[in-house]
């Protein structure tokens, strides 16, 4: 077994994954999502102090699982990069400890791949070559994976991620953290005719490049205007239209972008076949619903993470993790590092 360890952010995960078969034995996460939604936003110094709680408490749940011993635990994986590095910190602190006491093999897993890998979770055959979206609260990107090791980013965003746009409407408009789910569910009660009218992100840009600045600026800027006029914006029908509004301009950005990748493609005579979105905000039902509309016009094949694996979590770490495992990419326990960015050699150009 390969027990994996996940704290780049705001979620303390740890899990179990059998090496030859790929089956997901143990999987246990703590969220501080409640304990961070009053300040709208991850405070990094509480989430390290939060993971450097859990994540012990979350070990002996894992050794208690195990019957009270790691000896079938062959190595241990932990996600170095990217993330806040005062978290990261944590998860690689304890990996050493238990890769040093347990004399087992220590793997560095990045995070974005960790994300990728959560398509694979419980199946030990992969679907390389892919193409991926990948939403979250830190990146808006499009990868081209070949294989395990082979992946380049072709797109991202100039400012703003996906999911950080949603965290900061909602925060405008005291809904609280993580402003995903919340900014879906307001959005859902909104006829679809009624949402708010707000503009579409480099709508006459040919680049192949995602923006979300202009787009939040404008929600806080009707926001304002919707007060100076005397209206209640705390009303549940104001927020709703702001919310529908957002969601469906934010989400048609990210289709034109994929829609122009797909054009690019086909002119270069290698249609994408495979293609998945992946990352905390891939959650989002109407994204998801907008992307297999696309998929299917494109005749590609969509491929979808289980909802429960679409946060942070360790289970996508582990499945990474055995890629390295059997090419015995292993990582020098004294010098491995942790980096709020993901290192140069881990994307090609």
């Amino acid at each position: 077994m390969i027990l994996s360890i996940e704290s780049s952010c705001d979620d303390s995960s740890i899990a179990l994954t059998e090496i030859k078969t790929a089956k997901l034995l143990f999987h246990s996460k703590i969220s501080q999502e409640s304990i961070h939604s009053p300040y709208g936003g991850v405070v990094p110094e509480i989430a390290s102090r939060l993971h450097a709680e859990a994540l012990p408490q979350i070990l002996t749940k894992a050794k208690s699982f195990l019957g009270g011993s790691f000896k079938n635990i062959k190595a241990v994986a932990v996600t170095t990069q990217p993330g806040l590095n005062i978290t990261l910190i944590e998860g690689l602190m304890m990996a050493k400890a238990l890769s040093f006491f347990l004399k087992i093999p220590l793997i560095s897993v990045n995070h974005l791949k960790g994300h990728i890998y959560s398509l694979f979770i419980n199946h030990p055959k992969t679907s390389f070559p892919l193409s991926v979206l990948l939403v979250s609260g830190g990146h808006t990107l499009i990868i081209e994976a070949k294989n395990a090791s082979e992946m380049s980013i072709v797109a991202k965003s100039m400012d703003d991620s996906f999911g950080e746009s949603f965290d900061k409407v909602a925060k405008m408009l005291s809904l609280g953290y993580p402003g995903g789910p919340i900014v879906e569910k307001y959005a859902s009660l909104c006829p679809k005719n009624l949402a708010f009218p707000f503009p579409l992100p480099l709508k006459h840009s040919p680049d192949l490049a995602f923006s979300f600045s202009g787009l939040k600026n404008a929600v806080r800027l009707s926001i304002l205007q919707a007060q100076e006029q005397g209206e209640d914006v705390t009303q549940e029908s104001f927020i709703a239209k702001i919310c529908a509004g957002f969601q469906q301009s934010a989400c048609e950005h990210l289709i034109k972008n994929v829609s122009k990748y797909f054009q690019k493609k086909q002119k270069q005579n290698n249609p994408v076949e495979n293609f998945c979105i992946v990352g905390g905000a891939s959650a989002n039902l109407y994204l998801r619903d907008k992307i297999l509309s696309l998929c299917d016009s494109f005749k590609c094949n969509l491929l979808l993470a289980p909802l429960e694996f679409c946060s942070d979590n360790a289970a996508m770490i582990g499945r990474a993790a055995l890629e390295k495992y059997y090419q015995k990419n292993f990582a020098d326990i004294f010098t491995l590092q942790a980096f709020p960015k993901s290192e140069e050699n881990e994307f090609q150009p």
